[in-house]
């Protein structure tokens, strides 16, 4: 099975793309001009033909850019039991989802990371799943916007969602059958469900669990803020009538010689080149937010002499715990990343894993505490 799918529009060369200067924006954010669902609403064939081409469990992430009013590229990350998948968007040639012709955008923006497929068997033996995602901004100066124009720097999402990054709104919706979503572009809206775009210290988790498991005709009781009885079994109450956007923090300022305040250590990466040897002591706060690994100066080895090869691209590496799991992404880097001498993705992260970046300039290895 694919688990990642690309498409991209207008003709985009990835060969040619611009090292364009990344630019800070001043003043209102550009949004969609007539609103994020107004905008879906213009391009809606398009964008249900792509979250139903997958045909497997997983995200969709189509790019809108909203000054044309039209697709610039999508692409579908599947979800898999028990491992991680991610997609990078950005201006590298490199990325996944290659969006050009914007200097408000980085090279390498955002990573969507979807976590291991949770399933299980309905009654009858058809088989269910949850799909849950999360975006990260690999630490830009712009970040990403949801569709009320707040900065983000990184969410978890079950469910589809909205956010933007330069002119260009990202339309992000698990993957399913083409029965899922009507053709009618205005019924299509209607089915959505709402989205609730809140931060991890909002003080509503009963509203967003009962939102989450009531049935669709149940909707307006838990919205004035009753309880919802609802005697059917799990499996008849799938249908999500919310989605929750959680807000968290992006990736932290480690910095290469400290743990974060208060931090449990959890282990520490070895980096080593010709240049010489680093270490990068991961605590567990710094985990959960994620580290970046590279040459810029907004990654944690920032000023790291075994990462100050040209071979070693900007933003290279992205470690992050997921569950009880280390892992490491590739964040569309230009000379990649290998494990054992096979290029890797994704990699989960074990005792003694070396990774090799930039076929052989940099080694990193991983030693947790226990």
């Amino acid at each position: 099975m694919k688990t990642r799918v690309i498409h991209l529009q207008e003709g985009q060369d990835r060969a040619v793309a611009r090292n364009l200067r990344t630019a800070v924006l001043i003043g209102s954010p550009a949004v969609a001009p007539k609103g994020a669902l107004e905008c879906l609403a213009l391009v809606w064939k398009d964008v249900r033909s792509v979250i139903t081409s997958l045909g497997a469990p997983g995200v969709a992430v189509v790019a809108v850019d909203t000054q044309k009013l039209r697709v610039a590229g999508s692409m579908c990350i599947g979800a898999k039991p028990g491992h991680v998948n991610a997609g990078i968007v950005g201006r590298h040639g490199q990325c996944d989802l290659f969006l050009e012709g914007d200097g408000a955008l980085s090279l390498r923006h955002l990573v969507v990371v979807v976590d291991p497929l949770i399933s299980w068997d309905e009654p009858g033996g058809s088989p269910g799943w949850d799909v849950r995602y999360r975006l990260i901004d690999l630490r830009t100066s712009g970040g990403f916007r949801d569709e009320a124009g707040r900065q983000l720097e990184a969410a978890t999402v079950e469910g589809p969602a909205f956010v933007f990054i330069g002119r260009y709104a990202l339309y992000c919706f698990p993957t399913g059958s083409a029965e899922a979503w009507p053709e009618d572009a205005r019924e299509a809206i209607k089915a959505l469900p709402e989205r609730l775009y809140s931060d991890e210290r909002d003080a509503e988790p009963d509203r967003w669990r009962r939102g989450r498991h009531a049935r669709s005709g149940a909707k307006d009781q838990w919205a004035e803020g009753s309880k919802v009885e609802d005697p059917e079994p799990m499996s008849d109450r799938r249908s999500a009538v919310i989605t929750r956007v959680t807000s968290v923090n992006g990736p932290s300022r480690a910095r290469i010689d400290e743990l974060g305040e208060g931090d449990e250590l959890l282990g520490t990466l070895e980096v080593q080149s010709r240049l010489g040897n680093d270490s990068v002591r991961v605590g567990s706060g710094c985990a959960e937010r994620g580290l970046l690994l590279g040459r810029y100066s907004r990654c944690d080895t920032a000023g790291a002499t075994s990462l100050s090869l040209e071979k070693i691209s900007r933003v290279h590496l992205l470690v992050v715990r997921i569950g009880d799991d280390l892992w490491a992404i590739d964040t569309a880097s230009t000379n990649g990343v290998a494990n054992a001498g096979t290029g890797v993705r994704v990699h989960k992260l074990q005792a003694g894993d070396e990774l090799s970046l930039a076929d052989g300039a940099s080694a990193v290895r991983w030693r947790p505490v226990h």
